[in-house]
This record gives C-alpha cells, sequence and structure tokens, in this order.
C-alpha cells in the first residue's frame, strides 16, 4: 500500500485564527523544518509531502531552501484553502486544547487540520491509497509512532479504515485512505463525528477498534499540547527540546511535561472565570447556591475586566468563562464586558446561562462579540422535573429561547455561539440523563452533564453515589484555572462561593496572584496531602480540569 506523509502548511495563519508561526525560530532551527525533518525519519512512507495554497507556494519554497530539504521534500500547492468548518471547529477546540477529544462538537485535535475534501486532493495528486496528515505546526511529533502507524495500517489493512492514536496534540497525526475519506465527503462531516458519541451513528467507540493503535499508557494519558502554534507552545518546545534533545521522543516528551513548571499555563492561568453578578432567574433552585444562599455581589468596576483580559491576551490560548452565583447575562453592562474582552485579543469567550430574563442587548452581544460558547442550564429533559429542580415552570419558556438564539445563529451564518446545554447528575434528575444527552447532542452537537456539588455543605447531600476516582489525587484546577468574584476577590476555587480562602483581588491583577506564594503553597499542599485546608476536604471536583 502506497502511503504518502503529508505536512499541512498554512504560512499566514494558524488553527486558532492567529499569526502562523511556521517560520519562528525553535532551537535553532525554523517549526516548519523541525517537523519535516522529523517526517523524513518516518519508516514505510513512500514520501513526504508539503501541502501549501498557491498563495504560500513562495514562503514553502523559500523555507525549504533555508532548509536544505527542497530535494528531499516534494511540493504541491494543492490545497485550495478552503475550510468550511474552521470557525465551528475553532470555537470548540479552545475549550479543550490539551486532549485529542472531548470538547464541544465533539470535535478532535485531527479536526484542526485533517479536511476530508485536502485529503482527497493529496491521495489524488500523489496516486496513493493512504496519507499520513501532519499539521506543519507539529515540530515535536514522534516518527516512530507514525512508523508504527504505517506498520499498523498494513497489519490491519481489512479492519481499519483509517489509523489514529491517543497521543496528546502535537505528537502524532492521522492516516487516512481513501474510503473513509470518501465517505466523510459523501456524508458531509467532519473526522471527529466519527470519534465522538453521536446517537445517530450506530457502532462502539473507535478506541477499541483496530483503528486506534494502541501506545505506552503514559503517552496516552499525558494531558498536554506539543505544538508549535502559540505563544506557549513554543515557549514549552523550545525548552524541551534544549533539555531532552532535537530528537527527543513521545515517552521523554510526556514525562518532560509532566514535570514542574512544563505545564501549558505558565505565568498565567488558562481558563478565568469571571462574575459578573450574583442575580439569577433561578433563584430557588435546588442544584446550586443562588438567591439568598449567596452573599449579593455586583461587579460594577469593569476596569477589572481590562486587567484581567490585556493580561490574557499575552498568551494566545487563554480563555475566559463569563459564569459565577449568577447569571452573567442579567448584568446591565453584559454587552460591554463581552467588547471589552474580544477587543483585548483573549482566544476564547464563553458564557453560562439559565437563558431566561436576559435583554435583546445580551442575546445580540453573544453574535456582536463572536462569544464561542454558550452554556445553558437546563437539568432537565421535561417540563415536570425542570419545576422540581429549579422551583419555577419555565422549561418551555427556556427551550424557546434557546431555539431563537440558533435560529438567530442559522439567520446570520454565524458559527458562535455553539450552544452546550448542560445537566446535573442528581437523583432528581438521573432519569432523565440519556434522554437530555441524545437530543441535544443530535440537535447542537454538545451537551455537558456535570456532577452535583454541596458547595461544602450549602446544599443538602445527594442520594446517589459521587461520580469520584476512588483515590484522591491532587487537585487539577489549581494548574489551571482562577476565578474572579463580582468584588473582585480572586478565591482559591471557583467553589468558595463565600470567599473561605481569598487569594488576592483582581484590581491587582492576575500575574501576581497566579505565581504567588498563598497559590503556590496551595500547589504543593495538594500533591501530597489533601486535608490542608477543611474547605477543601469534602470536594468532589478535585479531578477535574
Amino acid at each position: 500500500m502506497k502511503i504518502v506523509v503529508a505536512v499541512l502548511a498554512d504560512f499566514v495563519a494558524s488553527f486558532l485564527g492567529h499569526a502562523s508561526r511556521l517560520a519562528s525560530e525553535l532551537a535553532g532551527r525554523s517549526v516548519i523544518e523541525h517537523t519535516l525533518r522529523r517526517a523524513l525519519r518516518v519508516e514505510g512512507a513512500t514520501g513526504v509531502a508539503l501541502i501549501v495554497t498557491p498563495r504560500d507556494r513562495a514562503a514553502a519554497e523559500a523555507a525549504l531552501r533555508a532548509s536544505g530539504l527542497e530535494s528531499r521534500v516534494q511540493l504541491a500547492d494543492i490545497d485550495d484553502g478552503r475550510r468550511p468548518r474552521r470557525g465551528l471547529l475553532r470555537s470548540a477546540r479552545k475549550w479543550n486544547l490539551s486532549s485529542w477529544r472531548g470538547g464541544p462538537l465533539g470535535a478532535t485535535w485531527f479536526d484542526e487540520f485533517a479536511e476530508p475534501a485536502i485529503a482527497a486532493r493529496v491521495l489524488d495528486h500523489f496516486r496513493c491509497e493512504g496519507a499520513l496528515l501532519l499539521d506543519g505546526h507539529q515540530a515535536a511529533f514522534d516518527p516512530l509512532l507514525a512508523s508504527r502507524m504505517i506498520a499498523h495500517q498494513h497489519e490491519h489493512d481489512a479492519e481499519a479504515p483509517f489509523v489514529f492514536t491517543q497521543a496528546p496534540p502535537g505528537l502524532a497525526g492521522v492516516l487516512l485512505r481513501r474510503g473513509v475519506v470518501r465517505d466523510l465527503l459523501t456524508s458531509d462531516i467532519p473526522l471527529g463525528l466519527l470519534l465522538s458519541y453521536r446517537p445517530e451513528i450506530s457502532g462502539g467507540d473507535l478506541i477499541t477498534r483496530p483503528a486506534c493503535m494502541q501506545i505506552e499508557a503514559r503517552v496516552a494519558e499525558c494531558s498536554a499540547r506539543l505544538t508549535a502554534d502559540t505563544r506557549r507552545g513554543l515557549e514549552l518546545l523550545e525548552r524541551a527540546l534544549t533539555e531532552l534533545g532535537l530528537d527527543a521522543d513521545a515517552v521523554a516528551l510526556c514525562a518532560w511535561s509532566s514535570r514542574a513548571g512544563n505545564d501549558r499555563a505558565g505565568p498565567l492561568p488558562i481558563e478565568v472565570e469571571i462574575e459578573l453578578t450574583t442575580d439569577d432567574p433561578l433563584p430557588e433552585t435546588t442544584l446550586l447556591p443562588r438567591g439568598a444562599r449567596v452573599s449579593r455581589r455586583m461587579m460594577d468596576d469593569l476596569s477589572i475586566i481590562d486587567t484581567a483580559a490585556r493580561e490574557l491576551a499575552q498568551y494566545d490560548d487563554r480563555l475566559i468563562f463569563l459564569a459565577g452565583c449568577g447569571d452573567p447575562m442579567l448584568h446591565p453592562r453584559f454587552a460591554d464586558v463581552c467588547r471589552r474582552i474580544r477587543a483585548a485579543g483573549v482566544c476564547g469567550l464563553g458564557v453560562e446561562t439559565a437563558l431566561l430574563d436576559a435583554p435583546a442587548e445580551s442575546v445580540e452581544a453573544l453574535f456582536e462579540s463572536k462569544v464561542d460558547v454558550l452554556q445553558v442550564r437546563l437539568d432537565a429533559a421535561s417540563r415536570e422535573t425542570y419545576r422540581r429542580v429549579h422551583g419555577v415552570d419555565r422549561f418551555d419558556q427556556v427551550i424557546r429561547n434557546l431555539e431563537l438564539v440558533e435560529e438567530q445563529r442559522r439567520l446570520r451564518s454565524s458559527p458562535q455561539p455553539l450552544i452546550v446545554p448542560s445537566f446535573t447528575r442528581h437523583a432528581a434528575t438521573l432519569a432523565e440523563l440519556e434522554a437530555f444527552v441524545d437530543r441535544w447532542i443530535h440537535l447542537c452537537g454538545s451537551a455537558v452533564v456535570r456532577g452535583y456539588d454541596t458547595f461544602n455543605g450549602r446544599l443538602p447531600p445527594d442520594t446517589l453515589l459521587p461520580v469520584v476516582p476512588p483515590v484522591r489525587g491532587p487537585c487539577r484546577r489549581l494548574d489551571g484555572r482562577l476565578a474572579i468574584f463580582a468584588n473582585a476577590d480572586i478565591p482559591l476555587c471557583s467553589r468558595h462561593i463565600a470567599g473561605e480562602v481569598c487569594l488576592g483581588s483582581a484590581v491587582d491583577g492576575l500575574r501576581g496572584v497566579w505565581g504567588g506564594a498563598r497559590l503556590s503553597e496551595a500547589r504543593r499542599v495538594w500533591s501530597g496531602e489533601f486535608t490542608g485546608f477543611p474547605v477543601c476536604r469534602d470536594c468532589r471536583e478535585w479531578f477535574r480540569p
């Protein structure tokens, strides 16, 4: 079987929409040179090709000359540049960049670069049966994994229509054959839909099938993003390749990523949850502390937003999620907040809402500011359950509001916002969980199921057994997330709704708090002993990133 290694390269823009970093220097070479030199070490392939648009041909030729690889790498300007789902997939992937799958829409790491139409062009141009697709920013992908994928394809020729691995983003590509590419084009779906749960698509999870090549557990379980397409990605790979050598493999890179200081966050949190107000249209809900159970807070000084957004925008993969102990869409200046965040250049913007009582200006802001994700709190699949858990009979109204937002999104041909209905797993809702997930994944492509939390005893315990790992480990939230309350307090955790442990004030910025002594001490305590903070002893969310 003829298989070509195809490196897909855009010399103008990255998947996230920022400036391409293919020409950036990394450990003495350009990013694209690292990727191509690793590609040339893949065994079992009939050749290596650099795939670009006609617009980028001159830049690609210059890159090949500078690296001395023009005689070893074929250049083909057969990419037409069309990415019809780029806006959707970009908004989805922003929220899970360190994992190969698991985000909204079922989007995967492979969807960032493996466009079926481009794969078809590669297969036709080189008259081959298969193509191992890589992104040009994969400066640390493992040639051994790629070689094993090709051998795996030959071994499972009749059973595997394509081959992938569960390696973290950056360490592996995806091998597509003609049959699966034809099916994707006929069905007009991205590759990720084959790798996610969809009620209308039969069959089990492909990670249990021959299409998934099994790899070392320490690689598959690594949460990291080892690509050179962001500022932080370049910083990490510069250090990793300097310390480990230019030919470092997946096992070594994953081990390096797990060491202190080598995480994706770095000097600033990956995601900041900001509370604008504690006002909420569901003050009597039984599933969250709302109404009289929370001290009233309202953010009046929006310079707090400006300060946080400016800092986060220094890194091109950071996120802001407007949520907290109230509904941000009820804040009188919600639209202004969204505009400020976007003007600062923050990568991702999400909003959590009950989608009730929001003024028209707030709804319009979802489109004007291109909010990536709109997480809608439903917690039910029927009027009766909604009334029982939230204390009001407004299920039909929120469904209609949700439909109106989706209708507007389609009328405007806008990729944003992605609507993600959410559901709290609780004894009062459990009977409707399956119906909820199937309905909303079918209609919106996404649904979130979260665990019930008593918020340190503020809510009564649930009768269901908690879905938590049997052995407690370090709190994962402390390594990537920070929260800001409407009064500008920065709590140790967003669960500490009364500010039981306050790290500082957002008025003074985020960097000092994120790298400060109090949070560093908390991480140290939580890396070994799990009773250092009484307020955290009953937490059931410690394992969620």
